[in-house]
């Protein structure tokens, strides 16, 4: 039985998730036959078993022909979190090779290091941690508890699991605990760690490790956010949440430290990652990344991850990097080493191997930088279904939409064209996917202004009628918070001027795409575009941006996502060198209608063979 559909069993069994977990530790126990009865903490533990509850859970597991062990613990545990309070503190369970991975790496020296998780959740790494401990240096668990291992997490129930599962792991060698642990409950990015622990080694730790949570910007809290704040990493742009633990980390270390995170990848070439470089590199910690690039690591997530690993005692700013394909890869791999000095400021770290790293070079010198053109973002209304829509029909005055099963009548005269970058790949399915837009706006010397609300009553009474039936959503946008001149305006004034000519280019893609568009009265939203006054320039644009060349260059610099795709964001899309051609090398490029030989002669004017 898989993992997932056992939960959901468990899950059935008491509306108390406590009951549960209670049941599931004494299945536990009765499957190795651990006795607890010699145990203070467990006889306290079990005193208000439901038995019932208890019998239901063993029979699940002889049913599933599960092998139970302290680390299905673990991810049972885990998973028995709700998912709401998951997401927001970005909780993730460690797969076993990536934990070991890390703590071999960093735990090797003479004497016994302490080891300190500031985000431990229910305890997987620092178990880890303590079991490799006890087998390398001999040492009983309830010492190893008492001096080495220390942990924190946001949620309090967390720790106390924590201490089942330490308590457990030494019953596994017949020990029975009496310790009070270094544990604590708190948000360690706003935590006087001196006063929260029993004792904290004077100079820090010796070994930071984890899986800080992953939380993106956009769903972090405002008073999350405040603490982040306070962190030099996080104070300015939109950093996701994992981002100052590594500040942390690396503060919590002492002069001769080691730290080891598996955590996202974004940091490395991110513009949200980009004062975590700044640190990093004027602190010239020596780093070694190992990148998993798309290849998933965690189970039921979609995330893009790396293993990273500081250490504080050698500062000479070199990066040994290497690309890896999944777990296996930790035992196959080589890596690349980069001069921290060599990357500009903050600029994205982008590293691959050698061989690829020449290419890029070579690319991005040849010629003009793509954002020598305008490149600009499209319309943004933080409602877009609301907004954006494909007729159902029209008559001469309206155009009728669907919307949420209900029929309405919207103004011609309100309306406009408008194209969906990211769901086109050709100029035909432009013309095939052009929605209309009820854009509430009129030219004025600033731009456009929104229409205020007894005109639109009096002008477009139709479409004031669909806008007042969807009210209530247009105002939750910003969550409620924002400041609009009219309640049905865009959530945002970009891209209203972006009339004219343009290649219009995806978020992201599996394939090169660049779509012309030569009408000028066409705005587009979810995607960027080029723009050029001269048609045979965006022509000649297009060729290139849909070569051969342009996707190796992205598909070794760009952000992955699943299935192949790569971001087209302006960040790592800017810095791609257009060659300046002569009339007759644009002649014969525009001349070229097979695509394969259009992609070997751009290759030439790169000078370089794919």
């Amino acid at each position: 039985m898989e993992l997932k559909k056992l939960i959901a069993h468990l899950l059935k069994l008491s509306a108390d998730v406590d009951d549960i977990e209670k049941s599931v530790v004494y299945a536990f126990m009765a499957g190795n036959n651990y006795e607890y009865n010699t145990s203070v903490f467990f006889n306290d533990y079990f005193e208000n078993l439901d038995l019932v509850v208890v019998q239901k859970t063993i029979n699940i597991f002889n049913e599933s022909e599960m092998s139970l062990s302290i680390y299905t613990l673990v991810e049972i545990f885990e998973m028995l979190v709700p998912n709401d309070v998951r997401k927001e503190n970005g909780t993730v369970y460690t797969p076993v090779a990536i934990k070991d991975y890390i703590i071999n790496s960093l735990i090797n020296s003479k004497n016994i290091p302490t080891v300190c998780d500031p985000a431990c959740g229910c305890g997987s790494f620092l178990l880890s941690a303590a079991e490799y401990l006890h087998e390398k240096y001999n040492i009983e668990y309830g010492e190893i508890f008492d001096k080495y291992i220390f942990g924190v997490d946001i949620i309090e129930h967390n720790i106390e699991k924590c201490i089942v599962l330490f308590n457990l792991l030494a019953l596994t060698t017949c020990e029975v605990l009496d310790n009070k642990f270094n544990l604590m409950s708190g948000s360690s990015l706003n935590l006087d760690w001196k006063k929260g622990f029993k004792f904290i080694p004077q100079d820090g730790f010796d070994i930071v490790i984890g899986n800080p949570p992953y939380v993106r910007s956009k769903n972090i809290s405002e008073s999350t956010r405040r603490e982040m704040s306070s962190w030099s990493t996080a104070n300015t742009g939109n950093a996701d949440l994992y981002i100052p633990f590594y500040e942390l980390g690396l503060e919590l270390l002492n002069d001769s430290g080691k730290l080891g995170y598996i955590s996202p990848n974004t940091f490395i070439q991110s513009v949200n990652g980009r004062s975590l470089r700044k640190y990093l590199k004027e602190r010239k910690y020596n780093i070694s990344l190992l990148d998993f690039r798309e290849a998933q690591v965690f189970k039921n997530v979609t995330s893009y991850t790396c293993i990273t690993l500081i250490d504080k005692s050698c500062k000479d700013g070199k990066i040994n990097y290497a690309l890896l394909n999944g777990n296996s890869s930790l035992r196959d791999y080589y890596f690349t080493e980069y001069e921290m000095d060599s990357f500009i400021d903050t600029n994205p770290w982008r590293m691959g191997e050698k061989e690829i790293d020449d290419r890029i070079k070579k690319i991005e010198n040849v010629g003009v930088r793509l954002d020598s053109y305008k490149i600009r973002n499209g319309l943004a209304t933080l409602k877009n279904d609301v907004y954006f829509y494909m007729p159902v029909s029209e008559d001469t005055h309206f155009y009728y939409r669907n919307y949420k099963n209900v029929v309405y009548k919207i103004e011609k005269g309100i309306c406009i064209d408008v194209a969906k970058p990211n769901v086109i790949k050709s100029e035909e399915e432009l013309i095939e996917k052009m929605e209309k837009a009820i854009f509430p706006y009129v030219k004025s010397k600033a731009g456009y202004t929104v229409i205020d609300e007894k005109t639109m009553q009096e002008l477009y009474p139709c479409t004031y009628k669909f806008l007042r039936a969807v009210r209530d959503e247009l105002e939750n946008r910003d969550k409620g918070k924002g400041n609009y001149s009219e309640w049905y305006a865009y959530g945002r004034t970009q891209g209203m001027m972006n009339f004219g000519s343009k290649l219009l280019i995806p978020y992201i893609s599996d394939t090169p795409v660049a779509v012309l568009s030569p009408n000028n009265n066409v705005l587009f939203y979810c995607g960027y575009a080029v723009f050029s006054d001269e048609i045979e320039e965006l022509e000649l644009l297009k060729k290139i941006l849909e070569s051969r060349v342009f996707w190796y260059y992205i598909s070794n610099t760009s952000k992955p996502y699943s299935k192949g795709y790569m971001s087209f964001a302006k960040n790592y899309i800017k810095n791609f060198g257009i060659p300046v051609l002569s009339d007759n090398q644009r002649k014969t490029l525009l001349n070229m209608t097979c695509k394969i030989e259009a992609d070997d002669y751009i290759e030439k004017l790169y000078n370089i063979c794919l």
